[in-house]
């Protein structure tokens, strides 16, 4: 029977490691403490705009460690071209996923303005940014 149970209750334990992805907090060129998440930067290939986040404090491990205490996670949408960025909201946990119909979002001027300098950095590295289907 004890068998069974630490059966049982490993399983969720494989299951929840298996569907982490990959996170890499960098701090972003010129800044003291806003980071942002380099394997989450990517772009979308339908709309081409670039899908990141960025957090201000310590990166001190995964997403899912991020202290509460040290404020939420933005996620933003940036569209280079124009130079515009979209507000697509704050997580606090990491499961929080794009909102529906994220694309039709207002776009708010200046990308620098908001999202400082990771956003540039994104800007600029665009072409070698990995390119995705995203929902």
């Amino acid at each position: 029977m004890k068998r069974l149970v630490v059966c049982l209750l490993s399983v969720p334990v494989v299951a929840f490691s298996a569907g982490a992805t990959a996170e890499t907090w960098k701090l972003a060129p010129g800044e003291t403490k806003t980071y942002y998440d380099a394997d989450f930067t990517r772009v979308d290939q339908s709309s081409g705009l670039i899908v990141t986040r960025i957090a201000e404090g310590k990166a001190n491990g995964a997403y899912r460690n991020w202290p509460a205490s040290k404020g939420p996670i933005l996620v933003f949408a940036l569209d280079c071209a124009s130079d515009k960025w979209m507000d697509l909201g704050m997580d606090f946990d990491g499961t929080k996923g794009l909102p529906k119909g994220w694309r039709k979002e207002a776009k708010i001027e200046d990308i620098s303005g908001a999202v400082g300098k990771a956003g540039k950095l994104a800007c600029e590295s665009k072409d070698t940014l990995p390119k995705v289907e995203l929902p």
